[in-house]
């Protein structure tokens, strides 16, 4: 069974974008996956991290890679926009994007 969990992009305390992912949600599978993605970011002249969408936006290109084949980089399940959480998720995790350094991350058993 799939652990299903969504990570808000935040600034101020609310959610600008949602990101749903279908398995591996739990904090030894999504929580670890943000932490290498912010390494990812902060190679980047370009970071960011105080800009929750364009975060967001990097963290769906990012993960779309880890689903996909290379000859097929559109081809790809498991991650995915949503306008508000799904009702099956287990772990939300809630990013606080305010300043350029990787965003705190908080963890909800949901």
């Amino acid at each position: 069974m799939s652990t299903r969990a969504t990570v808000h992009f935040q600034e101020g305390g609310a959610t600008q974008a949602i990101v749903y992912r279908h398995s591996d949600g739990y904090p030894e599978g999504l929580g670890e996956d943000l932490k290498i993605f912010f390494a990812e970011v902060e190679k980047l002249k370009d970071k960011r991290f105080n800009d929750p969408t364009y975060l967001a936006a990097k963290f769906v290109v990012w993960q779309a890679g880890q689903y996909t084949k290379p000859d097929s980089p559109l081809d790809f399940l498991s991650i995915g926009v949503m306008t508000e959480d799904p009702g099956d998720i287990e772990y939300r995790y809630l990013l606080a994007c305010k300043d350029d350094k990787p965003p705190k991350i908080t963890i909800e058993k949901v």
